[in-house]
């Protein structure tokens, strides 16, 4: 039985230094948003605390539930973690949908834009709906399993909300010119 035990452990052990090399590499689009070195952080010390419970149990002769209780923490942190890069691909898709639905009017490219740019503005609002998803998803996770201190969704929903932006009129026109002449 002990065989048996030992070799769940290694298994285990496998899953946590694969998780956590796989983390390594995709979570560096992470350090891009803020907080995100700091939460690739966190994440990375909660699959070396899993790791360190079982290696500590291991030198006590693990039982199957700790075995257990570390594969589910192993598997809710792969699940959060790709919900986690899921949403960021998803906000960085949002960014460029918004560029190309920008250039687009602003070239007039589209055959027929009022037809056309609706199709890209319920695109916009279909990924948002996907990020906040997606956000809602893991912090689930995390409250479920709170004792792996998972931290909040890197991307924020309301920080996706479109800018509105206020056309500019003649006064404005007006003092940039004026700025730019007292400059000279």
């Amino acid at each position: 039985m002990e065989q048996n035990s030992g070799d769940a452990a290694a298994k285990v052990f496998a899953f946590a230094n694969g998780l956590q090399k796989n983390l390594a590499v995709s979570g560096r689009r992470w350090t891009q948003w803020p907080r995100g070195a700091d939460d690739l952080a966190a994440v990375l010390a909660c699959i070396d605390g899993v790791r360190q419970r079982l290696q500590q149990s291991a030198s006590a002769d693990a039982d199957a539930a700790t075995t257990a209780a570390a594969i589910a923490d192993l598997r809710a942190v792969l699940e959060w973690t790709t919900y986690q890069s899921t949403s960021i691909a998803t906000a960085r898709a949002l960014n460029v949908a918004r560029k190309t639905r920008a250039f687009a009017e602003r070239f007039g490219i589209l055959d027929n834009p009022a037809a056309r740019l609706s199709i890209l503005v319920e695109s916009e609002a279909s990924l948002i709906d996907n990020v906040r998803t997606k956000n809602d998803y893991m912090i689930a996770i995390a409250e479920r399993h709170a004792h792996l201190g998972l931290p909040r969704p890197l991307v924020v929903v309301e920080s996706l909300a479109p800018k509105i932006e206020k056309p500019t009129g003649k006064l404005d026109l007006i003092q940039q010119l004026m700025k730019s002449a007292k400059r000279k």
